[in-house]
């Protein structure tokens, strides 16, 4: 894990409802992704090729599904990828600055 919410044991806070993991795969190998209950992966395929589903993914390419449809995956020697994990459910907001602009203030219920 490289990032997640405030109050989280990750070693990087950011302020949404999401965590941000990162793994490089040496060899070939099948591994499970991590899940929390509520939140949607998000997978990328920064470096590499990998096999979900019996789908074959490489470089640049993204996937995102139920959690159980992406929970086993095969990743080819020298792949790395990115996974989000985001509850797509939170409470989310347009205020603040953007480009050092505040454009407006919006908060979705």
């Amino acid at each position: 894990m490289l990032a997640g919410p405030e109050n989280t044991a990750s070693p990087l806070t950011i302020r949404e409802a999401t965590y941000l993991y990162n793994a490089h795969f040496d060899k070939q190998t099948k591994t499970t992704l991590p899940k929390l209950m509520g939140y949607r992966p998000w997978l990328y395929v920064m470096e590499g090729k990998l096999k979900v589903n019996g789908q074959k993914l490489t470089k640049g390419e993204t996937v995102t599904a139920d959690p159980v449809e992406l929970e086993q995956v095969k990743a080819y020697p020298g792949t790395t990828l990115v996974l989000l994990l985001t509850d797509l459910q939170a409470k989310m907001t347009y205020a603040g600055k953007f480009s050092g602009i505040k454009r407006f203030e919006y908060v979705a219920e």
